[in-house]
């Protein structure tokens, strides 16, 4: 029985096997778009989970409101003081550590070769807390020792080529600690790498007392570096959290007062509790501390939900088109149906044949689409700066979700076509007196709703465009090309090297020009009797010509004058806004480098406003101080024509004046295009949902005009005796599916608009919505669907009326 059931199943899909091979690519597509949704959705939601110590795990946040009334701010961030004191105040508190690092590079040399590795300075009870493979050393003593040091197992066969190299020594010239330390760093342990759905990633690990040879902090007011807890299973967390509070109000409290005080700082702090595998979808402002803080790879969870949205999306794309061909198909079929009713065939054995087909289909579907998937993961981990391996698919939770789903496909694509042929009455069957009207209108709805998303993405994908290029060729308010970005790092004698890297790089002629530049920080600024916040940042005098930015008024900063040079500022147009100043050049301001120490300075020039961040932000106010020992970064102009012969001329003099320091660079340009790498890799996804979105309305269109023409065969018969030409007939099939896309239009276009406005708003410089993507869109819907309908409509004109009206 079941072998006759699969030899007709297998006959009537070889039958119609172009129906049959669109249905598979569209299904197999469609598949593979969900399997790689959720597989970055399982990666994305399931950071952080392999520590023992979940989910007693947690990151100890600070919630911060500046002023009464003013908006409540969390970090994800503490100073260095919270740690030790909760551990001995809060008893629920099993164990602890401290982090500070994530995107802190060193130096760190053997006699032969030096590395810029990524550190962390940790407490020794690191490896209780954090679960990190050893691979040799004792866990339990490897941070014990001030100079002890730990390295993951890439950096052992990068400066060792083995893994077996504890007691091996390593030197840190640059660093304060280290020169205060007096005797080498000595390797205690090997660990694995972190893994890559791990929000702590290091190259190295230092102890905590190794860093405070050169940096103490006891304020309890600072937050800056990422303390964590392993609490007792039965903990409280809101009482955890009070208890916190106490512990702040009860130690903190003089410093508080201080503050209040000398500065009218009277800020409301409060501590809480995040569980550590919420870290990475929810990393509070972690990008404004995450230097030190211990967390990268943080994300946003709309990212999977969108992916996940996306593929849903182009999955019921696929399963309407199989629908509807299957539905445009059953009149074929329908005679069949009828004998077989005529002959004692009753409903469930039609049911289980359709279905049957449908399973098979999706199997292989199915099969083709795990082919497509490992073809494409290469592409796809390009695309999400991930790396994901093809037998992540076989974990258990994967294979029972993707069973849910294969499951799911087989019903919604087998059950209603199904369903429609088995309610076939025997006799109008086998008269052809068959209609399918109510079909016919399900399935327009459905092609109106395909046409639907494929016009939101086609929309989307066109502003997601626009905004790019207006970002990329908007006028920055500097020249941003042919700028090379360097430092100098560690603790150096920063004054001679600099000058030194400026003397001999100047006289080079493949360099233009060379500055050095500090980016600063934000803090308050008195002027006009207002205090605000403002960007504190530190040039000299080459870097506003440098970077081609103009001074509207008063003068550029001058080595001619020490005197001015340590006085001196120059501001921006947004500041001088933000102060109301009519008559800046000359005027006096205070700025304040922290709560306890402020400087008067005097304006000597004005700026243009000029984008140094993203442009999601808006151009905030900027004062300058003079750079007088060149910290942060420096700046090499070079000739557009010699950027080869500037590159090696920079290493080398790099080199010369630090020969212990691994050189490090980029171009200015690609530092600003690094802003906007989330959104160009959400740009590329956008297109490719488009295109997949359309090649399937296409075949979507495709198979409700055939099912219209034979439908309407008669119809356009008669039509061909009284004398319409093939283009009248053409013109009338055509036009009643273009109805449908002009439906599709009205419902997508709001929607897409009110989406973009809102993803638009992200951006404090953005382009002009207009109705220029709209006009787009619309065009290339109208002629994607006139090319589908048309060539089923001119077939179908073109045949023989005889044949057409012939009699039952």
């Amino acid at each position: 029985m079941i072998q006759n059931y699969i030899k007709i199943i297998f006959r009537h899909l070889w039958k119609d096997k172009l129906y049959s091979i669109i249905n598979v690519a569209g299904l197999a597509t469609a598949i593979t778009c969900i399997l790689l949704a959720v597989m970055y959705w399982n990666n994305e939601h399931n950071f952080d989970n392999f520590h023992t110590n979940n989910p007693n795990l947690y990151r100890i946040t600070t919630t911060l409101i500046e002023q009464k009334g003013a908006k409540a701010v969390t970090y994800g961030t503490t100073g260095q003081v919270q740690g030790l004191a909760f551990k001995e105040a809060v008893p629920e508190i099993k164990n602890y550590t401290r982090i500070m690092g994530g995107e802190i590079y060193n130096d760190v040399s053997t006699e032969d070769k030096t590395l810029h590795l990524n550190s962390l300075f940790v407490d020794d009870s690191f490896f209780q807390v954090f679960t990190f493979q050893l691979l040799k050393g004792n866990i339990h003593t490897a941070l014990r020792d001030i100079n002890s040091v730990v390295i993951t197992k890439s950096t052992a066969l990068r400066f060792f080529n083995r893994v077996d190299v504890v007691g091996e020594v390593l030197q840190m010239n640059a660093d304060p600690s280290f020169q205060k330390l007096g005797k080498p760093l000595v390797i205690s342990a090997v660990v694995d790498d972190p893994p890559r759905n791990s929000s702590i990633q290091f190259d190295a690990l230092f102890p905590f007392d190794f860093m405070g040879l050169s940096f103490k902090d006891t304020n309890w007011l600072n937050a800056y570096l990422g303390t964590f807890v392993v609490l007792e299973s039965n903990a409280n967390i809101d009482l955890v959290k009070q208890k916190f509070n106490l512990v702040f109000e009860s130690l903190a409290k003089d410093q508080v007062a201080a503050n209040f005080k000398s500065y009218g700082y009277n800020a409301e702090i409060s501590y809480g509790l995040q569980p550590l595998t919420d870290v990475h979808l929810n990393a509070f402002h972690q990008t404004s501390s995450n230097t030190e803080s211990g967390i990268v790879n943080v994300s946003k969870p709309v990212y999977s939900y969108i992916f996940i949205g996306v593929a849903l999306f182009i999955l019921l794309m696929a399963t309407i088109n199989f629908i509807n061909l299957s539905i445009a198909n059953s009149l074929k079929r329908a005679k069949e149906v009828g004998v077989r009713k005529i002959t004692g065939g009753n409903r469930w054995h039609i049911l289980m044949e359709f279905l049957g087909e449908s399973a098979i289909v999706c199997t292989i579907s199915f099969i083709v689409a795990l082919f497509i998937l490992n073809s494409l993961l290469p592409l796809f981990n390009n695309l999400t700066d991930k790396l994901f391996l093809f037998t992540e698919i076989l974990e258990i939770g994967l294979i029972l979700l993707l069973l849910c789903v294969f499951l799911f496909i087989i019903i919604l694509t087998g059950l209603y076509p199904a369903l429609v042929l088995s309610n076939f009455k025997a006799t109008e069957v086998l008269y052809n007196k068959q209609s399918l009207k109510g079909s016919n209108l399900f399935g327009r709805s459905l092609v109106v709703f395909q046409f639907s998303l494929g016009v939101f993405f086609l929309i989307s994908a066109l502003a997601y465009r626009n905004q790019m290029e207006y970002i990329s060729t908007k006028d920055l308010g500097y020249n941003p090309n042919q700028i090379i970005s360097t430092s100098i790092t560690g603790n150096r004698d920063y004054e001679a090297i600099g000058r030194l890297l400026k003397i001999q790089l100047s006289s080079e002629s493949s360099v233009k020009s060379v500055a050095h530049f500090r980016k600063g920080f934000s803090g308050k600024v008195d002027a006009n009797n207002i205090r605000f916040d403002a960007l504190h940042q530190q040039a000299d005098e080459a870097y506003y010509p440098l970077l081609e930015i103009p001074i509207l008024a008063g003068r550029n900063f001058s080595t001619d004058s020490p005197a001015e040079s340590k006085n001196a500022v120059i501001v921006n147009q947004a500041f001088i806004k933000q102060s109301g100043l009519t008559d800046p050049i000359g005027q006096s301001i205070k700025i304040f480098a922290n709560e306890e120490y402020s400087e008067r300075k005097t304006i000597i020039g004005i700026v243009k406003d000029y984008h140094l961040g993203s442009l999601r932000e808006p151009i905030k106010p900027i004062v300058v101080s003079m750079n007088r020992i060149p910290y942060g970064s420096i700046l090499v102009k070079f000739n557009k024509s010699k950027q080869k012969e500037a590159l090696t001329v920079l290493e080398n003099v790099y080199k010369k004046a630090m020969p212990d320091a691994v050189f490090k660079y980029d171009f200015l340009n690609e530092l600003n295009a690094r802003q906007y790498e989330q959104d160009i890799r959400w740009q590329k996804v956008v297109n490719m949902a488009t295109i997949i979105s359309f090649i399937i309305c296409s075949l979507g269109l495709f198979g409700l005009a055939h099912l219209s023409t034979n439908q309407r065969i008669k119809e356009i018969g008669i039509r061909k005796v009284l004398g319409a030409t093939v283009t009248d007939i053409t013109i009338r099939l055509s036009a009643d599916f273009l109805k449908l896309v002009l439906i599709s239009l009205l419902i997508a276009i709001p929607i897409a608009w009110w989406v973009i406005s809102l993803w638009l708003q992200e951006f404090a410089y953005r382009m002009e919505m207009g109705s220029t993507i709209f006009i787009i869109a619309c065009l290339s819907t109208f002629k994607i669907a006139l090319f589908t309908v048309s060539f089923q409509a001119i077939k179908a004109a073109l045949m023989n009326p005889v044949k057409s009206l012939r009699s039952e």
